[in-house]
């Protein structure tokens, strides 16, 4: 049921229940599922069930079953040691085949064909153009879609430019980590934790319906007139 409803059904409040389902790795309640998007499906097998069950809000059997309805392995802690013939694989046959010769992901090998500057199958292959201090600089100060259409790259190109650099995305999901520190400090004090701005944070917090915490809620009161 909703989380809602089964506030009211326990006597507990809606946030106490909303913060235990993502605890517990359980997607919110909708009756005909959710859609699942290329995005969302390209992150299977990159990482644990449980982790991305996390990261997407849904459940771990959710998660699991769409992984093996792709034929997509499970994740494995132990990095793969490409050799020159997985190499050579990348411009013979589609990424898809090569992920189930090699036990990878179909992500995990897109990356190392554009790790090594490899077209798709068919294509010979290429060098990528060098990138430029002045792009550098750029990355993580607006979205990866956005860039890539100001620098004449793939979006590809820039979000692994970016990952590489260990520079954050300012269009970055939100985890149930994050939410779970909504109100709990002030919205200031949450942003510098998360490396957001001020303004995500409130935004966010107001949209799950969550109260300032600390300092903000004072200065609330005070503006209002409140002793």
């Amino acid at each position: 049921m909703t989380d809602r409803a089964l506030a009211q059904s326990l006597g507990r409040s809606r946030r106490t229940i909303m913060k235990r389902r993502r605890k517990l790795g359980l997607a919110p309640f909708r009756p005909h599922g959710r859609f699942w998007s290329r995005a969302e499906e390209e992150l299977l097998g990159t990482m644990p069930d449980r982790r991305l069950a996390r990261r997407l809000k849904r459940s771990v059997q959710s998660v699991a079953a769409r992984r093996r309805a792709g034929h997509i392995p499970i994740f494995n802690s132990k990095k793969h040691q490409w050799t020159r013939a997985d190499d050579k694989l990348l411009s013979e046959r589609p990424d898809a085949q090569v992920a189930r010769l090699l036990g990878l992901s179909r992500l995990a090998v897109k990356r190392r064909r554009l790790r090594l500057g490899i077209l798709r199958p068919g294509r010979e292959y290429v060098r990528l153009r060098p990138w430029q201090p002045a792009e550098d600089a750029l990355l993580g100060t607006a979205s990866d879609r956005e860039l890539a259409g100001r620098l004449w790259r793939g979006i590809s190109s820039v979000r692994q430019r970016r990952i590489q650099l260990g520079l954050q995305s300012p269009c970055r999901h939100w985890t149930a980590e994050d939410d779970a520190l909504l109100g709990q400090r002030p919205d200031k004090a949450v942003a510098q934790h998360l490396g957001r701005t001020v303004r995500a944070v409130a935004t966010r917090r107001q949209r799950l319906g969550i109260p300032a915490g600390g300092r903000d809620r004072a200065d609330k009161r005070q503006s209002a007139g409140c002793g």
